[in-house]
This record gives structure tokens, sequence and C-alpha cells, in this order.
């Protein structure tokens, strides 16, 4: 008897198994890079080191990937995408994620529908082109969550992000997560042509970035509270802070879904991977009279340091004459005498930026370069702000007239402003109080818009997290330049009750 039941139990176990299995999450991702075009510029070898070092972060930590795809300069028709689409992601049922990633030329220009937004496909000898509608349509066919992540230049067109209008999201909706190297109005920047022996080596600044956020090669650097899950607002906010050859862009925003998992408490590979960390900034903004950044971090193993000083040249980063400086201030550890040699412990350092004309303002990009026996690569950057001493910044505000966040819709918006500066954005009721405050004396930075300005986008929640009631918001906007404060609003815009 007591046999007989046991073989019951195990029976009935049997049957629960595969509906048991069938509830677990599914990890799958595809991986696409194309270098060698007709009609643009040749990034040969970016977009295949971009995959390459992007499949390495997705394979590791926790992610346990059933099927991973990588295709490189091998994919020049939308027809040829969609098959691969299927391929990777046919089986996937709502309780899976699909990673697709994408590295190409993006091509928008401002006024277009952001569902023109265009990705180049080629492998060298054909070329043909995907747009966002495109792509929204092919995944649209998966189920599950979908994560994009965008490596090209004018991707946040997409979803309505750093471009002056429209605003449109061609991937609203919860089941997609995306992430955009760049803004509308911006161009993605990459590094090639150096050469390793007789390799050509190079990478995007993006995909760089995101693969330190996201693998021991950074440390898991984007996960700020340490607890084995980088989510994609710890992800943005990274990519925000060591990312600033372009303006990152997401959708949703301050979304907790976890975009890469690790075992934290096992994890203790950070310090063979990761150079230096720890890096943090005295402060982003400076002027004529103190053109000097602070800074500090922590070596972890010998390694030589350079910055690099990226000065904006008509709107663009004019890496072209970059201003190279190795760090002088230790010439011992096993490099012995060799430029920037640095040995483990904690740094404290500063750099001037060459500020000789009276009138001198705008931005640049300090670029913090290690190299331990082979190529040099870039740990971090950041967006150094330098407004005028005194002027009038002609704040102006373009937002959307209303917008409804229980259908997955956010408020875009830009603050036009002439010259750079310091922003504090705040959300106000029909009261006149503040129930959401975006930015406080935050830095602008670059994005390439025309008018001049920065964009921001609000999610309709107040600042302890609930959904804030129907009705009329204020945006109020203040500037500061010098010891000046100049302010301006927009009124009346709605947050609306879904309709039906």
């Amino acid at each position: 008897m007591g046999k007989r039941l046991f073989a019951l139990v195990l029976l009935w176990l049997c049957l629960l198994m595969p509906a048991a299995m069938a509830g677990d999450s599914v990890n799958r991702a595809l991986l696409v890079g194309c270098d060698r075009f007709l009609t643009q510029e040749d990034t040969t070898p970016s977009s295949e080191n971009n995959v390459t070092q992007m499949t390495e972060a997705l394979s590791g930590g926790g992610m346990n990937l059933e099927r991973l795809i990588t295709r490189k300069n091998n994919v020049a028709t939308a027809a040829e995408l969609e098959r691969l689409i299927q391929a990777a992601f046919s089986q996937a049922d709502e309780d899976d994620v699909s990673y697709f990633y994408i590295s190409t030329h993006g091509l928008w220009t401002q006024g277009q529908p952001n569902g023109d937004m265009t990705l180049l496909l080629s492998d060298g000898r054909r070329e043909n082109a995907v747009t966002a509608d495109m792509l929204r349509a092919m995944f649209d066919q998966i189920k599950g969550t979908k994560v994009l992540i965008i490596d090209a230049c004018h991707a946040g067109a997409m979803i309505g992000k750093g471009v002056h209008a429209p605003f449109t999201n061609v991937f609203q909706g919860d089941e997609y997560k995306v992430i955009c190297s760049s803004g509308g109005a911006e161009e993605s920047w990459f590094w090639s042509g150096m050469e390793e022996g007789e390799a050509m080596v190079g990478a995007g600044y993006f995909s760089g970035a995101m693969v330190r956020g996201l693998s021991t090669k950074g440390g898991y650097g984007a996960d700020a509270n340490r607890d084995g899950s980088i989510t994609l607002t710890e992800l943005k906010r990274y990519l925000y802070d060591h990312h600033g050859a372009s303006t990152v862009q997401t959708y949703p925003e301050e979304d907790d879904f976890p975009i890469m998992t690790y075992d934290a408490d096992s994890y203790t590979g950070r310090l063979r991977h990761s150079a230096i960390e720890g890096l943090s900034f005295d402060g982003e903004v400076l002027s004529l009279e103190e053109p000097t950044v602070a800074f500090s971090f922590t070596v972890q193993r010998s390694v030589q340091v350079a910055y690099q000083m990226i000065y904006q040249q008509n709107g663009r980063w004019d890496f072209d004459n970059g201003q190279l400086t190795y760090d002088d201030a230790e010439r011992f550890g096993s490099y012995g005498d060799a430029p920037g040699a640095l040995s483990p412990g904690m740094k404290q350092r500063a750099v001037t930026l060459d500020l000789t004309d009276s009138e001198s303002y705008g931005y640049a990009l300090l670029q913090i370069i290690t190299q331990s026996g082979g190529v040099p690569e870039l740990a971090s950057s950041r967006v150094l702000c330098v407004p005028p001493a005194s002027g009038d910044p002609q704040l102006k505000i373009t937002a959307q007239e209303g917008f409804c966040p229980s259908q997955q819709e956010e408020l875009g918006f830009v603050v036009q402003h002439l010259y750079p500066c310091e922003l504090t954005v705040t959300i106000e009721d029909a009261q006149g109080k503040t129930v959401r405050r975006l930015a406080s004396r935050q830095a602008s930075r670059p994005q390439q818009l025309a008018p001049k300005g920065s964009t921001f986008c609000w999610n309709g929640r107040r600042s302890n997290g609930d959904t804030a009631e129907p009705g009329a918001y204020t945006i109020r906007v203040r500037a500061y330049i010098g010891e000046d404060v100049y302010e301006t609003v927009y009124q009346n815009v709605m947050l609306l009750e879904p309709v039906g």
C-alpha cells in the first residue's frame, strides 16, 4: 500500500512538473551588428566588437540564456532580420524575456514621424533598412517582455525622447523595455582604427559603458544597491554618470525591471576585472574663474591612467582634437616609469579645462582611460558644464498637452535654454504644490537639439511613487547662471484618465 501511494505521489509530481517549468521565465537573446555600408561611413570593426562584448555581458551573471544568436555583417534586409527574430524568440511565452541588441547607423531628422526612424541593414554588398514601425510590428509577434537595446545615432526618436517633437513613443506598452544609446537629435559615437598587432580594434562608447555596468568587467557597476539585480532605472543612472558622449534614453522611466541579475553574495571577481572603481566627482559645473574639476577613484591593481579632454565645436564633440594627459602623480608600481603608472589605492586628482577666452562657456567631456598591458580602454567619461558668467538663457518649455500614465504614456517635454546652466524642474498641481521634482540644480548637458535645450520626462508619479490624480499640472523650471536665477512655467498639462 505504501509503495502504491508513493507511486501515485511520484506520478502526480511528474504531471505537475511541466506546468511548473512552463511558468518559469526563459531568457533568449539576438545580437546584430552592421559595419560595412554603401551609403554611410564604414565603422569596421566597431559594431562587430560591440556585438562580441555585449554577448559576453548578456551571457554572464545569472542570465542563463536558453538561446543566443549573433549576426555580424550578414543581415541586409528587413526580411532577414524578421526571420532571425522569429528564430530567436518564436518559442517565447508570456513569462519569458527576449533581449535584442543592434549596432548600426541610425537615420532620423527633426520633424519626421518617430516611426520613420531608420536602422540601416547591410553586409557590405547589399544595403536596406528597417524603420521603428517595422521593428515594432516584428516584435509584436513575440510574446512576453521584449528588451530592445538600440545602439545607433538618433535612436531615442523611437521612444520620442531627446527630441523637440514629436514625442510619440513607437514602443509604448508594458511589454517593452527600451534602452537607446542617444537621444533623437544626437549622434552615437564610437572609436575605431587602433591597431593591436595586425588586428584593428574599436567599439562604441555606449556599448563599452553598458558592458562595464552589466558584467564582471566593470564589477557590475550599475548595481547601485549591490543586491544582485540591475534594474532599468539603475542602468540608466549609471550610463548617465559614466557615458558622456551621448545622452542615453530609456522607456519606461524609473522602471524596476531587472535587466541583469547575478549572485551578489558569491561574486568575488570584481577586484580581478575592474582596474579602477568608485569614481566620484566633486562637481560637474565649472567656470572661467574656477575651471578645475576634482575627482577621486580607487585603483584595484597597477594600471596606466590618462585623462582626455574633449571640447564641443559647432555643437559636436571634437574627438579629433582631444587633449590627452597621462597621470604623472606616481612613477612606481609594476609599470615602472611607464607614463601614467599608478599603484593600487585611493587617488584624488584634479584636471583643469583650457578656457582662454573670457567669454568661454560650453561643455567638455572628460574621459578617463586605463591600460593594463594591452589596448587602452575607456573606464568612464563625464560631461562638464561651463555656464557663462551671466546672461539670460531665454527659457522656454515645449510639452505635450496631455498624457495617460495608466496606458503607459509619459509626459515628454523640452526646456530650451540658450546657454549651459543648472536646472531645477518641478511638477506642480492646481494648488501650486510640488508633486514631483525631476531635477534639482542639475547641470545641463548637450543633446544636439536645435534650438538648444534639455529634455525631460515625467511618468505621472508623485514623489512617493503613487500615480498622481487626473487633472491639470504645471511644469516649473528655474535656471541658474552666475548669481542670477531665471524662471518659466508651462501650465495646464493634463494628466488624463483612461478612455472607456
